[in-house]
């Protein structure tokens, strides 16, 4: 048997043993949720090298860190070739009825169906972490091998197999059941939702449209929210006198210069005018000092120029 078969025979081997094992786990939901809310009360010691044996029995190849509390699984192959297709014995089987098989390799095609299917694999991360109690994450990764290419690709977002979610929980729930003794059910989070803050206090006798976008050029500040203020702005926004007017330059330099969002916050603060038919802020700015102004672009207001006053 040649090296390639011998790693294949291997492979297939030892998922065939990690499917069995899943199999045997009898996982259900309940048994799931009870396991991803645990936490252990035990010294780490014996919460890490209970993990390290419940991912040994199902994935052999791991590589372990106690100082870190990491445990990483090697790639292992997953059974199923195909997504939702058959598992390899009756792939076999199929291949065999078509007159396809390790005795005739070549076949109409020149290869064997079965060994150009996309092959799947799995590997694992499993934290444990926090403090006494302990808290044990498992993150599960997908990978493919498409026929041709040399390494597989891992498979993420939208690409993330149906299968995954299910081995992750099987691990989970292993690692679970070696440490039920030590287990507690895990404190309960309540996530307090924040109140947005209120708006910026505008004076001035401006109109309500104008008021609102000065209001919005402050919070965009104080969260540091860029996209938000670079949508307050006009797209032929002034930002220098002596270079040409545009959002990309007044973002690009004000990003540059923290220093300027402060200006602004000072100008509106100071209070705003009416200025012909647009609103300046703030309203009779004295030579050299910084002033805002917001102008018309068609139905709606927009930051026009934020500049020092000649």
């Amino acid at each position: 048997m040649n090296d390639f078969r011998a790693r294949r025979v291997v492979a297939v081997a030892i998922s065939s043993l990690v499917v069995a094992a899943l199999a045997s786990c009898g996982v259900n939901k309940k048994e799931v949720e009870t396991a991803k809310t645990s936490v252990y009360d035990a010294e780490f010691a014996i919460v890490f090298s209970a993990a390290v044996a419940a991912i040994r029995e199902l994935y052999p190849r791991v590589e372990e860190d106690a100082r870190t509390g990491v445990i990483k699984t090697a790639w292992h192959q997953v059974k199923y070739n195909d997504p939702g297709a058959d598992d390899p014995k009756s792939v076999r089987s199929r291949d065999q009825t078509a007159g396809v098989g390790a005795a005739s390799p070549g076949g109409a095609l020149g290869h064997n169906p079965s060994l150009a299917r996309r092959v799947n694999f799995i590997r694992f991360d499993v934290h444990v972490a926090g403090g006494r109690p302990w808290r044990v994450r498992v993150i599960g990764t997908a990978s493919q091998l498409e026929p041709g290419n040399a390494l597989p690709t891992e498979l993420r977002g939208a690409n993330k197999p149906h299968w995954l979610p299910g081995r992750v929980d099987a691990l989970t729930v292993a690692i679970h059941r070696r440490l039920s003794k030590y287990a507690q059910p895990a404190p309960k989070i309540i996530e307090v939702e924040e109140e947005p803050p209120p708006k910026a206090q505008v004076g001035g006798d401006i109109p309500d449209g104008a008021r609102e976008i000065a209001q919005a050029i402050v919070a965009a500040i104080q969260t540091r929210d860029y996209d938000a203020l670079r949508a307050t702005c006009a797209d032929d926004v002034l930002w220098s006198l002596g270079a040409a007017p545009g959002v990309d330059g007044a973002m690009a330099m004000w990003q540059a210069d923290p220093g300027v969002f402060a200006q602004m916050q000072k100008a509106i603060a100071a209070g705003c005018a009416q200025d012909g038919e647009d609103v300046v802020c703030p309203a009779g700015a004295a030579r050299g000092a910084w002033q805002l102004r917001i102008a018309r672009r068609g139905s709606a207001w927009k930051l026009a120029a934020f500049l020092t006053v000649e």
